[in-house]
């Protein structure tokens, strides 16, 4: 059974590079691009904080440019995930893990 996820894809920092660039186009606001797994293999994870997660991004964030990334960047799975104030400089850019 053929996916709409099957196909090319652009190499992972050339990928993550652009979309931070077409990110920064539309966007002032504080987010991070990762590569990361999970069940359904590889993804680009966009983490974008915003002031109430339990709000949408759309709500909070008018001028993020949702559907020109997600659900597909550059060959990528892309997901986009409202993270609270400080998260990725706390949790994400850590220069430690615990794990």
């Amino acid at each position: 059974m053929a996916s709409f996820l099957s196909g090319e894809k652009a190499p992972k920092q050339t990928a993550i590079n652009e979309l931070l660039l077409m990110i920064s186009n539309y966007y002032d606001g504080r987010y991070e691009v990762i590569a990361c797994f999970d069940d359904g293999g590889s993804m680009l994870e966009v983490q974008v904080e915003v002031p109430e997660v339990n709000k949408t991004v759309e709500a909070q964030v008018p001028d993020f440019p949702f559907f020109d990334i997600w659900p597909k960047w550059m060959g990528w799975r892309t997901v986009i995930c409202k993270v609270p104030a400080g998260y990725i400089d706390t949790i994400t850019l850590a220069a430690e893990s615990d794990y």
